[in-house]
């Protein structure tokens, strides 16, 4: 069977974002080579079905998610996702089209990005989520090796959408990251099993390790975690703890502390450093917000960590 006639690609699309990939006309064309053509192929079918796997993987996660009660989680990453997906669903640039026609994917291009095949089985949003993190890391890995392969072959639309792809699989993998330890400390609650943090935040009821865990996996990323200080106090990512001071004065989830004994706060690292001038059992002044209102809390410095 003939081959489809293979492109000569030219500074296609920025050609390699910024590099000379794919550009200089006084080169060879390698891609008329068949062996290289058919090395491209092969990572794009790759990356194509990787990318199949992480549609419908981001797609069991964002239907566990929206399963949960409304106001369980910070839905904004669930959001991100959603634009991840969209983003997946966009045609392969018109340089590439020739080669996915080849024969060596020919049974291949029948995949839908967004169906095509079961879903990840997941007991748990939780597990959803973590269905999820494998698969963009295998896509992610399929991506970088269409690129590497792209610009030793010359293919500037390969380098191209591969970087477009990588590009989409970190803001996946950040929607993920907000996402996870909001959904384990939701499901932890449901089975009874409320935070045990003994600091002083938590001690009050009002648990900062939902904070703590979607500030270090942040780090951990090489992202600047939590660090911008939220000058409308700290919201509580998690009911308070049944039966601490906090649950009994009537505080909900989503509530914010704006201020210990008239000082403002605006991170957990200040609530605690306030809370901490303290001894334990000494009262403690709490301002906290409800739907824009504000009314003061009197509670004691409970507990801390040794």
């Amino acid at each position: 069977m003939p081959r489809t006639p293979l492109p000569t690609v030219r500074g296609a699309r920025g050609s390699g974002r910024g590099d000379d990939c794919g550009r200089g006309a006084i080169l060879a064309n390698p891609m008329t080579d068949e062996a290289a053509s058919r090395r491209v192929t092969e990572r794009l079918a790759a990356l194509r079905e990787a990318d199949g796997r992480l549609a419908r993987a981001l797609k069991a996660t964002t239907a566990h998610v929206s399963s949960l009660p409304e106001t369980a989680i910070d839905m904004e990453p669930a959001e991100a996702i959603a634009a991840a997906i969209a983003a997946l669903r966009e045609p392969l640039p018109a340089e590439l089209l020739a080669l996915a026609a080849a024969e060596e994917v020919s049974t291949r291009q029948g995949l839908d990005l967004v169906g095509g095949g079961p879903e990840p089985s997941s007991a748990t949003a939780s597990n959803a989520v973590q269905g999820a993190y494998g698969a963009v890391g295998e896509a992610s890995g399929a991506a970088a090796s269409l690129f590497a392969t792209g610009r030793l072959m010359f293919e500037g639309a390969a380098c191209d959408l591969a970087v477009d792809r990588m590009k989409t699989y970190a803001q996946a993998t950040r929607a993920l990251n907000a996402l996870l330890p909001q959904v384990v400390g939701w499901e932890l609650r449901e089975e009874g099993l409320a935070c045990h943090c003994v600091c002083p935040m938590c001690g009050l009821g009002a648990c900062g390790c939902i904070w703590a865990s979607l500030h270090n996996i942040d780090l951990a990323w090489g992202g600047a975690g939590l660090a911008e200080p939220d000058e409308h106090g700290i919201p509580l990512r998690s009911p308070p703890r049944p039966g601490s001071q906090l649950a009994a004065a009537g505080v909900h989830q989503w509530d914010r502390v704006v201020a210990v004994d008239d000082q403002a706060v605006r991170a957990p690292a200040e609530l605690q450093t306030a809370l901490r001038r303290h001894a334990i059992g000494e009262e403690v002044r709490l301002r906290i917000e409800h739907n824009g209102d504000s009314r003061e809390v009197v509670v004691r410095h409970a507990s801390d960590l040794p």
